[in-house]
């Protein structure tokens, strides 16, 4: 960069460059993704991008290509206030007596370990290095959190406190707190030095190989797998398993992390169908008293939609008759309801496998064939 605006003759840009980024102090903050031993927090620019969206939205949503002072202005007296009082919450005199509350990523943390825990786990087992951190399955790196369902389970269920005080390291581990306990009632050998966020944490702990184990007296040191192993990706159990995963498909599971999350959301639906279902059997039991009710239900067309799905399944297996189209086109001479009853048609059948097929030959006893079980 500094030679870029030598060669220029660019002062202002490099004075610039050198106040706002390339200084020491700014430097260290930015600059680590050269850095192996540093694991990043923030990976993409969804932060900055979200601070424009509000600065154009809520704060000049009626200006169009405001003059420079008016901006900063409008900058200095409204947004900066409003991400002051943001961040008051946050501060641990805030409000003496109250809880604490947690912040977005504490929130979304908690709510990532909830879910985690509550997967079932497979039968292949994966080494887990809860000192460092890590497991041997290579789902970590596909989560935003940095989480795996093995390691959520291999400890105790934390106290309440453990959601509103953690925080996510740049060195390994990742997490450390006291209260993260193994279930077999070991002890993590933790040193008591304490990381700084804001300098990437601890300087003596940031080691590629994460924090140091204390050995007992006259044990040896461990050698570490060889620079070639790590690379050829053999499974030494020694290797960073962040390293040797690449498939983002579990592999001690039948379904992806996303026909998982769509089973269990259709799972959650079908139980909210069926306690439907039984609210309007209870008003239909009193018809009289639950007239105004079930006049209501009736105008609005409530449950329409699963109606129409039951009519177009039953049509796309049981009739012999021309079947509608699956790829339906906006034209001219097309009313707009035929295309609406066209499209719902190819929501509601597009991938549907029938139960026969899944009895006889299907997914569920193992047979079929691949494109049926990618359809499912």
């Amino acid at each position: 960069m500094y030679w870029f605006c030598h060669q220029r003759g660019l002062r202002e840009v490099w004075g610039y460059m050198w106040a706002a980024w390339y200084c020491p102090a700014k430097y260290r903050l930015w600059a680590r993704s050269s850095q192996p031993k540093f694991l990043g927090r923030w990976r993409t620019t969804m932060s900055v991008e979200n601070f424009w969206r509000n600065l154009k939205h809520e704060t000049l949503h009626h200006l169009l290509h405001p003059r420079l002072d008016q901006l900063i202005y409008l900058i200095i007296t409204e947004v900066v206030p409003a991400f002051t009082a943001k961040m008051q919450i946050f501060d641990k005199d805030f409000r003496p007596g109250r809880p604490k509350p947690l912040t977005p990523f504490q929130k979304g943390f908690k709510a990532e370990w909830q879910e985690l825990r509550a997967r079932p786990l497979g039968t292949r087992e994966y080494k887990i290095d809860l000192l460092r951190w890590l497991c041997w399955c290579g789902q970590q790196k596909y989560n935003a959190y940095n989480l795996c369902k093995h390691l959520v389970q291999a400890v105790d269920p934390p106290d309440p406190a453990f959601f509103r005080e953690v925080t996510r390291r740049r060195v390994l581990p990742i997490y450390r707190h006291p209260l993260l306990k193994p279930k077999d009632g070991s002890e993590l050998d933790l040193d008591d030095a304490d990381g700084s966020l804001t300098d990437g944490d601890n300087v003596v702990q940031a080691t590629p190989r994460g924090i140091k184990r204390k050995r007992a007296a006259g044990e040896e040191t461990p050698r570490r797998p060889k620079k070639s192993t790590i690379d050829r990706g053999t499974g030494d159990d020694e290797a960073d398993p962040i390293i040797l995963s690449s498939s983002p498909i579990r592999p001690d599971e039948n379904l992806s992390e996303e026909q998982y999350d769509t089973k269990k959301f259709l799972q959650q639906r079908v139980l909210e169908l069926r306690k439907a279902a039984d609210i309007i059997e209870g008003q239909l039991a009193n018809p009289f008293e639950s007239r105004v009710w079930l006049k209501s239900i009736k105008d609005h067309n409530i449950g329409g939609d699963v109606s129409r799905m039951v009519a177009d399944v039953r049509h796309f297996t049981q009739t012999g008759k021309l079947r509608r189209t699956t790829w339906p086109q906006d034209g001219v001479n097309i009313k707009k309801s035929a295309i609406k009853k066209s499209k719902d048609y190819k929501n509601n059948t597009m991938g549907y496998v029938a139960p026969d097929v899944l009895e006889t030959g299907g997914v569920e006893n193992g047979g079929g064939s691949e494109l049926d079980v990618e359809m499912l």
